[in-house]
């Protein structure tokens, strides 16, 4: 189980880390975002590039806030829970935060306790 903390307007962010092409572990910091539903993971262009992961699809339509939009995908690696993954991850321009997606949710357990203070994302 991994520990989150609130910001300051309720966003749930969570602490993971993704492995580059050459095996190197880096901290990233996520933004659970429940409205992304059809990914596991979008960052910047940019930063995915930086990572050295492999392009799989370009040009890739998705519903966004602002409309339809396209993006890249890559193939990811990350470790969430002390767990290894490799994910499709969403790529675009300009983005503002790291984002995980509404999928992790099919094989993990949030826990979202304002009152106490309490984040989690762990195993079912």
């Amino acid at each position: 189980m991994i520990s989150g903390r609130f910001g300051d307007t309720g966003e749930l962010f969570f602490d993971i880390e993704v492995i580059t092409a050459e095996g190197e572990i880096l901290p990233v910091e996520v933004l659970l975002d429940t409205g992304f539903t059809r990914g596991w993971l979008a960052m910047d262009t940019q930063d995915v590039e930086s990572l050295g992961w492999s392009l799989i699809m370009r040009r890739y339509a998705m519903k966004t806030a602002r409309g339809e939009e396209l993006f890249d995908i890559y193939s990811g690696n990350v470790i969430i829970d002390g767990e290894e993954f490799t994910v499709p991850v969403v790529a675009g321009i300009a983005m503002p935060d790291n984002l995980l997606g509404l999928q992790w949710l099919q094989t993990r357990r949030l826990v979202v306790d304002f009152p106490s203070g309490l984040l989690t994302l762990g195993s079912s």
